[in-house]
């Protein structure tokens, strides 16, 4: 009897483990979706239908007229990236009925896809972006983006909005998660890349959103006041945030008049620059922190470029986690230290300022 139960056991296991196989094998048929693979480019208006999956692999697609991108619809994407070049995309999902934009990898949408069981799973950077280039209007809401990132011609994002002029686009209520972030210079490495497109909160559009698990969330233009119900934490799992969790801030463009509010509170503003120009208002909120990432970074205020400072806001270092949290992420590997920054200087006194809210500055 013993050795009839050592002979059968392995056909057993083998019998538990086909099972199981094959109920993950239905469970992926289950799922499926119809699938449209896309080759060409979008050069007429085009409609993406729910019970498909697009797929795009290896290769760049451009917009180039109006794609309408319905509920439910999932897009998978392999080494490709999607270029919006005087064309727009409405993809306006639902709370109950969200758009996806994710792995070629990725079984949780539609099944699998690919066709290989569960011999791959998704990754960061396996598809690139969604890149913006002389277009307006486009609209995403209730989108998800996951696993972009791959590298662009040297950039690293899940949208890029790139341009010189202020772009008219909606992201509402996206997800931006498992972005790549990769070893890339200051303005290239964000889940989205804002750029200089982004000043005017009222023309381009960003509200309700949410990242997690990415390196850099966000870069945004100086400029821009974000609207603070964006989130930088799963709110499944508040845990989950991102690497080096802050929004990062440049100033590619100074409107003449513009007044900008850095006024979140749940992570640091960002900077990486002598930030001066000529006639602003820079209102740094209540609670705010900001943070600059090396000695010659700081601000400059004069008669005619007004910058308010909350007493209860903290400007410090990029190294600095007791006020906004490891925002270099790099865990205890750094310490903050005088001259980390170079501090906030009075170009109208030629002083620079001192206050107990300045923080490891050289100049304080």
């Amino acid at each position: 009897m013993k050795k009839l139960l050592l002979l059968t056991l392995p056909g057993f296991l083998f019998f538990l483990l086909s099972c199981e196989k094959d109920e993950l094998t239905e469970q992926l048929e289950d799922q499926s979706c119809n699938i449209v693979e896309i080759t060409d480019n979008i050069t007429e208006p085009t409609t993406w239908e729910a019970g498909n999956v697009y797929v795009i692999n290896n290769r760049n697609i451009s917009v180039r007229s109006v794609l309408t991108i319905e509920p439910g619809v999932v897009v998978k994407l392999k080494d490709a990236r999607i270029d919006v070049v005087n064309g727009v995309i409405l993809a306006k999902g639902t709370a109950t009925n969200r758009i996806v934009f994710t792995s070629l990898a990725d079984d949780r949408y539609c099944g699998d896809t690919n066709g290989d069981g569960v011999a791959t799973e998704p990754r960061k950077g396996d598809w690139k972006q969604i890149n913006f280039n002389g277009t307006n209007g486009t609209v995403f809401q209730y989108v998800d983006f996951l696993y972009a990132g791959g590298n662009s011609g040297g950039f690293y994002n899940a949208i890029n909005a790139s341009g010189s002029t202020s772009t008219q686009f909606t992201f509402d209520n996206c997800v931006f998660a498992h972005t790549l972030s990769a070893t890339a210079s200051f303005f290239n490495n964000s889940a989205f890349y804002g750029g200089s497109t982004m000043i005017d909160p009222e023309i381009s559009v960003f509200t309700n959103n949410v990242f997690y698990d990415n390196g850099r969330p966000l870069m945004l233009n100086a400029y821009y006041t974000l609207n603070t119900n964006n989130k930088f934490y799963n709110p499944k799992d508040p845990s989950q945030t991102n690497t080096e969790n802050g929004i990062y801030i440049t100033a590619p463009n100074s409107p003449n008049g513009a007044v900008v509010s850095w006024n979140i509170t749940e992570v640091p503003y960002v900077l990486d620059e002598w930030f001066q120009g000529s006639t602003q208002t820079i209102n740094i909120g209540p609670g705010a922190v900001v943070k600059f990432m090396r000695a010659g970074a700081g601000l400059v205020t004069s008669q005619n470029r007004i910058i308010n400072i909350s007493p209860s806001a903290i400007l410090t270092s990029y190294k600095d986690d007791e006020h906004g949290g490891d925002t270099n992420g790099d865990g205890n590997e750094s310490s903050p230290a005088v001259g980390d920054w170079r501090g906030v200087y009075n170009s109208s006194l030629q002083i620079f300022i001192e206050s107990a809210n300045i923080k490891y500055a050289a100049n304080k």
